[in-house]
C-alpha cells in the first residue's frame, strides 16, 4: 500500500479537506441501518479508483501480458459503464521499485496511444443523493452497500478478450457517522472456463456471499489494485427521511382530479380566481388547422395554386393587416379617399368571409372540444417509478358519482399494466404496502378474452387494485469494445439524468359505463429505473446454434446434517426472462434436491452479442426480485479441431475485408497453445478473401474452447471472431520415469534419459513438454543416425510448494507428428 501512495495517486479528501479514514478489507463491517438513517450527510459520492494490475506469482513464464486493459461494470441502478484503455506501465518505467506483488501500475492512454503524463490511475464517481434516490429508496441503497458483490470484468485492451472477473465487496462503503471511509482492496481476477456441456453454478444467492462463477476450470490471471470510497456531503434540503413514503399514496382518488372545473373562464371569489384568467387570442394563432382553413378559402378566388404551410399563412395574416393599417394612415391624405374607401369595403368583405368559414368550423369541432375539456374533469394524472421484474401496486378509488348503479368496464391499453383479479394476490400486495382499505372477494366479472367489469351501487366508492410489471429491459448496453469515456482523470457518472436512459411510457384506463360513456380516467406515467444487477455470466457459443445451460442456485439455508430427501420450508422459485424468445424455467426435482436454471437460447450469426436478464422471485406472486442476473452470449464462428497433446495440428480460416480496407492483427486466448500466421499485424483489403493459417498445439488432453479474435488495432474493433473447439486426446506414454526433488528455494535438478532412432535413416527429433515452466531441455531438437541412440538432457526447475506433478515429454519428428511420449513422475518434498 506504501507503494502505491508513493506512486502519485490522487489523494480522496471528505468535505472538509481532510483525507478520508482507511479501513482495512479484512475488517469486520458492524451494520447500523438507524445510525446510516440519522446522518447528517445524506449525499453520497462513491468513488472508485483503478490503481495497479499485477501478474500472479504462479504465471508461466513467456505467458504474453496485456499492454492495455479496460473494465465493465454496473454500480447499483446507474447505466453499465465501459472504462477508457488504460495502458499498464512497469513500476520501474514510472521511476519507481518493483515487488514481488505489485508490477504494473495503470494510466490513462491518450488517443496517439501514448501513455498521458500526469496523475495515474482512472477514476469514477457516483453521486447518490435525495436529488437522485426516490422517496425511500435510501434504505434501499444502504442496504445494497451493505449486501452486494459487484462483479467487475477485466478485459484486455488490444485483444478485446476477457481477462477474467472480479468481485468487489460493497459493504465497507457504510460510514456509519463518519465523513468520508476509503477501502483499498487486492482482488485475484479469475478466469471461468465454461465447457460445453457442464453445469454452471450461480453465486450465493440466499446469503449474499461472495460472487464465484464456478465452471469446471478456473484460472487466476492476475490482481487487481482497486480503491473505493464515500464521501459524504451535506444536503441543500436538509435531511431527508429514508422511510417509505405513507401507504395512502398507494391509494390513487379521482376526487378533484379536474383540470377544468366547468362553468365560466373566469373564477368564483377568492384569493385563487387569478389563475382562471387567460388573455384572449385569435383563433388563428392558436388553431394552425383553423389558419389553414383561412388560406385555403382566400386564395380559392385565385385560381387552383398549391396550398402553402401553416407558417405561410401566418405570413400572409401579418401582411394583410400592416396592408390595412397603412391604407387607414394614408386615407386622410389629398387624392387618397377613393382608393381608401375601396380598401376598407374590400378588406370587410374579406373579414365577413372569415367569419363564417370561423363559424363553420366551430360548428364542426364543436362537440369534439367540449368532450375533450369535459373529459380533464374525470382524467387523472400518476406517475410510477418501475424497475425491470419489481411489481408496483397501487388502488385507484373508483366513484360511482350518479344515482343509479353501473355496470363499469375497464379498458387498458397497455399489457404491462394490469388488474389483480386474484383476492389472494390482492391480500398479499396490501399486507406488503402496509395498506388498510377494503379487501372484496369475487369483485370483478371475467368474461373470457373480453374486459373485465365491476358492478357500482349508486355514489359507490370502489377500490381498483392494479399491479405494473416491466420485463423490457430498454436498448442493450455495448460492452465488448472499449467506449472512451472522457479524456479526464475522474468523470462523474453520478449526474441523476443520466441514471436513466430508458424512454417514459404510458398507460391508461378508461373505466366506461353502460352505454360506452367514461366513468373516469386514469392515465399513468411510468419513469423506468435501472434496476441492479447481482451476478453477471457470459458464455461464448457457437453462432446461429442453441445454448442449452443449467444454472444451479445454491442451496437454502437448512439444518446442519439433514438426509437427502428430507422435506423443508423451502419457498417457490419462479424466473422470469426479458427477452420472450429465451426459454427460461425454474426445475425443482424433489424436496431437498438442488434446483436449477435452465436456459434455452439461440445465438445468433458472429460477432452478435445478446444481452438478456433473468429475475429469480422467491414468492408465489412474482412482487420482489430475490435476484437479477445479466447473461451475455457472444455468437462466434465455430471451428472443431480433433488434436494430440503435443502434437502440431495446422488449419486455415477464411478472412473476409469489410467495406474499407484494415490493419488487423490476430489474438487468441492460449497464445502457447495456438499460433496464427500471420503474426503480427497485416493488412486486410477491402471484400478481399484470404487466409489465416493456424497451429494448434495443445497443452493438456480433454475438450475446451479456445477464442481467437480478429481486431482492428487502429479503431479498437472486433472484426471476426472464432470459437476453436478442441478435442484432445493423449499419446501413448512409452516410458515412464519418476524423480524426487526439494520443494522450495533449489537449485532444480538435472536429468538424462535416451532415445533410440528406429528407422533406417537419419532423423531430425523436436522436443516439447507440457510444463514448459517445470522442465527445460539441453536442445529443444536433435539429429540422430539410423539405429543409433542419443542422450536427451532435462533440466528440472524448482517448485515452491510440495506434491506431485506428471511432466509429460513429447518427441516429434520433422513435420511435428508425435514419435514418442514419455511420462515424468516428479515428487517435490
Amino acid at each position: 500500500m506504501a507503494l502505491l501512495q508513493s506512486a502519485g495517486f490522487p489523494e480522496i479528501l471528505d468535505s472538509n479537506k481532510q483525507p478520508a479514514e482507511a479501513v482495512s478489507p479484512t475488517a469486520p463491517v458492524k451494520f447500523n441501518p438507524q445510525k446510516e438513517e440519522s446522518d447528517c450527510l445524506q449525499g453520497n459520492e462513491i468513488v472508485f479508483q483503478f490503481l495497479a494490475f499485477s501478474r500472479v506469482a504462479q504465471d508461466c513464464p513467456g505467458t504474453p501480458w496485456p499492454k492495455t486493459v479496460y473494465f465493465t461494470f454496473q454500480f447499483y441502478r446507474f447505466p453499465p459503464v465501459t472504462t477508457p484503455r488504460l495502458q499498464l506501465v512497469r513500476l520501474d518505467e514510472a521511476g519507481k521499485a518493483s515487488s514481488g506483488s505489485l508490477t504494473h501500475i495503470l494510466v490513462l492512454e491518450n488517443k496517439d496511444g501514448s501513455s498521458e503524463a500526469g496523475v495515474p490511475g482512472f477514476q469514477l464517481k457516483y453521486t447518490v443523493g435525495p436529488e437522485f434516490l426516490k422517496p425511500g429508496e435510501q434504505r434501499w441503497f444502504v442496504h445494497y452497500l451493505a449486501a452486494q458483490v459487484l462483479q467487475l470484468d477485466v478485459w484486455d485492451g488490444d485483444s478485446l478478450l476477457l481477462l477474467g472477473s472480479v468481485g468487489v465487496p460493497m459493504k465497507h462503503l457504510l460510514r456509519q457517522g463518519r465523513p468520508a471511509v476509503q477501502v483499498s482492496h487486492e482482488l485475484e481476477v479469475v478466469a471461468t472456463e465454461y465447457e460445453q456441456d457442464a453445469m454452471v453454478v450461480s453465486g450465493d444467492v440466499a446469503g449474499f456471499g461472495y460472487v464465484r462463477p464456478i465452471g469446471v476450470h478456473t484460472v487466476v490471471k492476475g490482481r487487481l489494485h482497486l480503491t473505493l470510497a464515500n464521501v459524504g456531503h451535506a444536503c441543500e434540503g436538509g435531511r431527508s427521511s429514508g422511510a417509505l413514503p405513507p401507504s395512502r399514496s398507494r391509494v390513487i382518488s379521482n376526487d378533484g382530479a379536474s383540470r377544468f372545473p366547468g362553468g365560466s373562464l373566469l373564477a368564483r371569489a377568492g384569493p385563487k380566481s387569478v389563475k382562471n384568467v387567460v388573455q384572449a387570442r385569435k383563433l388563428a394563432d392558436v388553431d394552425s388547422e383553423l389558419a389553414a382553413v383561412l388560406l385555403t378559402h382566400a386564395r380559392a378566388g385565385q385560381g387552383p395554386q398549391s396550398s402553402g404551410h401553416e407558417t405561410e399563412a401566418a405570413r400572409r395574416r401579418k401582411l394583410d393587416r400592416m396592408r390595412s393599417v397603412r391604407l387607414r394612415e394614408g386615407g386622410g391624405e389629398l387624392g387618397g379617399l377613393r382608393p381608401s374607401v375601396l380598401a376598407r369595403q374590400g378588406l370587410h368583405a374579406q373579414h365577413l368571409r372569415d367569419l363564417q368559414v370561423i363559424d363553420a368550423y366551430r360548428e364542426r369541432t364543436k362537440a369534439q372540444r367540449i368532450a375533450s375539456v369535459l373529459s380533464l374533469a374525470i382524467t387523472t394524472q400518476h406517475t410510477l417509478c418501475a424497475a425491470l421484474g419489481s411489481a408496483e401496486f397501487f388502488e385507484f378509488a373508483l366513484k360511482n358519482p350518479h344515482n343509479a348503479a353501473h355496470t363499469v368496464t375497464i379498458e387498458i391499453d397497455n399489457p404491462e399494466l394490469s388488474l389483480i383479479l386474484d383476492s389472494r394476490e390482492w391480500r398479499f400486495f396490501k399486507d406488503s404496502a402496509g395498506l388498510h382499505t377494503p379487501l372484496e372477494e369475487d369483485m370483478f366479472r371475467l368474461r373470457g378474452s373480453l374486459a373485465p367489469q365491476l358492478y357500482l351501487r349508486p355514489h359507490e366508492t370502489a377500490h381498483v387494485p392494479f399491479k405494473y410489471q416491466s420485463f423490457c429491459a430498454g436498448p442493450p448496453a455495448a460492452v465488448q469494445a472499449s467506449n472512451e469515456l472522457s479524456s479526464r482523470q475522474g468523470v462523474d457518472a453520478g449526474c441523476p439524468q443520466k441514471s436513466s436512459t430508458m424512454p417514459t411510457k404510458h398507460a391508461k384506463v378508461v373505466f366506461r359505463a353502460a352505454g360506452g360513456k367514461p366513468l373516469a380516467v386514469l392515465c399513468l406515467t411510468v419513469e423506468p429505473q435501472p434496476h441492479v444487477v447481482d451476478q453477471v455470466f457470459r458464455f461464448y457459443h457457437p453462432e446461429l446454434t442453441f445454448l442449452k445451460k443449467a444454472i444451479r442456485l445454491p442451496p437454502w439455508p437448512r439444518l446442519p446434517g439433514a438426509p437427502v430427501g428430507m422435506p423443508a420450508e423451502e419457498p417457490p422459485v419462479h424466473v422470469r426472462c426479458s427477452d420472450p424468445n429465451v426459454v427460461c424455467e425454474a426445475q425443482n426435482v424433489g424436496p431437498g434436491e438442488p434446483r436449477d436454471v435452465f436456459l434455452k437460447v439461440a445465438s445468433g450469426p458472429s460477432p452478435e452479442v445478446k444481452d438478456f436478464f433473468v429475475v429469480i422471485y422467491a414468492d408465489r406472486w412474482l412482487a420482489t426480485p430475490l435476484h437479477t442476473w445479466q447473461v451475455h452470449l457472444h455468437s462466434l464462428q465455430r471451428v472443431d479441431v480433433s488434436c494430440v497433446t503435443g502434437q502440431l495440428t495446422r488449419l486455415s480460416l477464411v478472412l473476409r475485408g469489410t467495406q474499407t480496407v484494415r490493419k488487423v492483427r490476430a489474438f487468441t486466448s492460449h497464445p502457447q497453445e495456438l499460433k496464427t500466421e500471420p503474426r503480427g499485424v497485416f493488412v486486410l483489403p477491402p471484400h478481399a478473401v484470404q487466409d489465416l493459417h493456424v497451429g494448434v498445439r495443445p497443452r493438456r488432453a480433454g475438450s475446451r474452447f479456445v477464442h481467437l479474435h480478429l481486431v482492428d488495432v487502429d479503431c479498437h474493433q472486433l472484426v471476426a471472431s472464432w470459437l476453436v473447439c478442441l478435442s484432445c486426446r493423449q499419446p501413448l506414454i512409452s516410458k515412464a520415469f519418476e524423480i524426487t526433488m526439494a520443494a522450495g528455494e533449489g537449485q532444480g535438478a538435472n536429468k538424462r534419459i535416451t532415445y533410440t532412432n528406429p528407422y533406417p535413416s537419419r532423423r531430425t527429433y523436436h522436443l516439447h513438454s507440457d510444463h514448459p515452466q517445470l522442465l527445460q531441455f539441453k536442445e529443444d531438437s536433435f539429429q540422430v543416425g539410423a539405429g543409433e541412440t542419443y542422450t536427451i538432457g532435462l533440466r528440472f526447475a524448482p517448485r515452491q510448494s510440495a506434491g506431485q506433478e506428471e511432466i509429460l515429454i513429447y518427441v516429434n519428428d520433422h513435420e511435428d507428428k508425435n514419435e514418442e511420449a514419455f511420462c515424468v513422475k516428479v515428487t517435490y518434498q
